[in-house]
């Protein structure tokens, strides 16, 4: 029996190598997969800093552009500010300026209508003057050309005369 023993116990040792080689090539096989997704892993990883890395220089790339778009949009927003605010200042400039020309046409016209009325008023009181000494002139003409009827000398009626045929007619003015 020491010979079946020994075949037992060398069919359980093969069997046991056996099972060993399968779990030896089993766990080389893992290894193996695991170091691939290891260097899967790895690559991946590389690609993903590689990608954050380009993606951080973007981030910095864009803040620096945006904080020089806030600076010039805010010296725009200034000069725009400035402009407006030049603009509503000659605005309400002008706004004066043309308020006080315009007070002082409107003095000017009521001044130069006063002087209107006035000198129509004058018109007015030296055409009924001269329509007075008119009555006056021609009464004294009627009275001159009695005088001889009545007997009165001759010397009264010719300065007389004189005055009346020297005297010369108001002429028309434009404000007739």
């Amino acid at each position: 029996m020491a010979a079946e023993e020994v075949l037992q116990t060398v069919d359980h040792y093969k069997t046991e190598i056996e099972r060993l080689t399968k779990e030896l090539t089993e766990t080389t096989h893992e290894k193996i997969q695991a170091a691939e997704y290891g260097l899967v892993v790895l690559e991946e990883k590389l690609t993903l800093k590689q990608q954050y890395d380009e993606l951080e220089a973007e981030y910095d790339s864009l803040k620096q552009e945006l904080e020089q778009l806030k600076e010039a949009f805010g010296q725009s927003f200034s000069i725009h500010r400035k402009v407006a605010e030049d603009g509503e200042t000659r605005e309400e400039t002008l706004l004066q300026e043309s308020a006080s020309k315009e007070a002082y046409y409107l003095g000017k016209i009521l001044e130069m209508q006063n002087e209107l009325k006035q000198s129509r008023a004058v018109v007015t009181n030296v055409q009924a003057e001269n329509e007075r000494l008119s009555a006056v002139v021609q009464d004294l003409k009627e009275g001159v050309t009695l005088l001889p009827n009545l007997g009165c000398s001759g010397t009264i009626q010719h300065p007389l005369q004189k005055w009346t045929e020297g005297r010369v007619e108001p002429k028309p003015t434009i404000l007739d």
